[in-house]
């Protein structure tokens, strides 16, 4: 469809002085006297001007006009002929003219007061706010006296934010007086990131129920199978019957692990979570963690320095970073895992590396978020996502560290400790 829009369009000339609310016309008297320049135009006026929500009132006499002429062609729908295209738009808008404004619209259009009264300049319909204009302009073409949209909005230097508008236009005898509507536009983008937070926190929550019903679900399926098996058939292999309890114990203790990151995660949240002071040997503590068994302990190396290596802080809670590090490199990393355990100067250094594919480097601190998991398989529930996240707490609480890097095509996940004194 041809679309015809005028090259320089223009208001029409109603007979009043664009002005901002708030100043007084020296030449405007009241019983003789000139009117008082404190008390201005109005109490109305007045609270516009003062008002922290930004407001201009528009002359929309031009655009009328103009759309009285795409009717008479036959244009029945202006949606339809405007489409989708922003520079279509653009060119409509100067026949808006701003005839004032308050001094909250003049900061959030970004324009000096003497460069925002007039017509509409086109640059500030910015990408993402179609749908808002799109809103405003079908409301004239149809006559309605009110519009509310909701879209992306821009100053003129190009700062973006979430907004809501309102045009309002006075009723005259059944019809609405577009001559002198007035438009507000609200900030919501605190509003909006909050919604949006909250609506991460209930996917986050959501994830984390699925992923802990998994977790929980597939050791115990495999105790409860094992278990009634053994209580059932008498008849089984002592070979066969130690495997069966070996398995049971192995995943008694993972859902012991899970349980246990679970209320250190709640502990932390309440600020609870207290951890021990002690020296320790560090080689001892790791070596306890791999005899404990586990799917996780499978396969693992170990390298170190002189024995001992002693660290300041608390074994058990040393323990429980090595096994969720060790989970982590079973389910994520690659089939060559090793421990590496040294000193320098006053720290201890614990290197957990293994051979998989490893992080994006904007993954690398993400990863230690609660409920955050760097590797997802569709369809599956992923891991519960706080053994990392406990894991650096409680290093950063024995006044060490835990970081991520990669290393010679390696994954390495680094735990600092302060040194003990041998």
């Amino acid at each position: 469809m041809h679309r015809e829009f005028p090259v320089s369009p223009q208001a029409h000339d109603t007979g009043r002085r664009d002005r901002v609310y708030g100043e007084t016309d020296p030449n405007e008297t009241v019983d003789g006297g000139v009117v008082d320049a404190m008390r201005g135009w109005s109490s109305f006026e007045n609270l516009f001007r003062i008002s922290p929500v930004p407001i201009m009132e528009q002359d929309y006499s031009a655009l009328v006009d103009w759309m009285d002429r795409l009717r008479a062609r036959g244009v029945s729908d202006l949606r339809d002929y405007l489409g989708d295209d922003i520079e279509a738009i653009r060119a409509i808008v100067p026949m808006i003219r701003i005839v004032a404004a308050n001094p909250a619209a003049v900061a959030a259009v970004g324009l000096p007061l003497d460069e925002l009264i007039g017509p509409i300049d086109p640059v500030i319909v910015n990408v993402g706010a179609e749908e808002g204009w799109l809103t405003q302009l079908e409301a004239v073409w149809n006559g309605e006296p009110e519009a509310h949209a909701a879209y992306t909005a821009a100053t003129f230097d190009g700062q973006t934010y979430d907004a809501e508008s309102i045009l309002a236009a006075p009723v005259i005898d059944g019809e609405p007086d577009f001559s002198r509507a007035v438009f507000t536009v609200i900030d919501v983008t605190a509003h909006r990131n909050e919604e949006r937070r909250m609506s991460d926190l209930v996917r986050a929550k959501n994830q984390f129920l699925a992923s802990v019903s998994h977790e929980i679900r597939t050791p115990l399926t495999a105790i409860l199978g094992f278990s009634r098996i053994l209580e059932d058939d008498p008849t089984l292999e002592e070979d066969d019957r130690r495997l069966m309890v070996a398995s049971i114990v192995q995943h008694s203790q993972e859902v012991t692990d899970l349980v246990e990151d679970l209320l250190v995660a709640a502990r932390a949240d309440m600020g609870q979570i207290e951890v021990g002071n002690t020296t320790f040997d560090v080689v001892t503590q790791i070596a306890t963690t791999l005899r404990a068994g586990g799917s996780f302990t499978t396969d693992v190396s170990v390298e170190s320095g002189p024995s001992p290596i002693r660290a300041l802080g608390d074994p058990a809670r040393v323990r429980q970073i090595v096994r969720n590090l060790l989970t982590n490199a079973e389910r994520y990393g690659g089939s060559v895992v090793t421990i590496h355990i040294s000193r320098v100067d006053d720290r201890v250094l614990v290197a957990v590396a293994d051979d998989g594919p490893g992080l994006p480097r904007h993954e690398w601190d993400k990863v230690f978020e609660p409920y955050h998991r760097g590797h997802q398989t569709p369809g599956r529930p992923g891991s519960v996502g706080i053994g990392l996240a406990i894991s650096r707490q409680l290093a950063e609480l024995m006044g060490g560290t835990l970081t991520y890097l990669r290393d010679q095509r390696r994954s390495v996940f680094l735990l600092t400790l302060r040194a003990g004194r041998d």
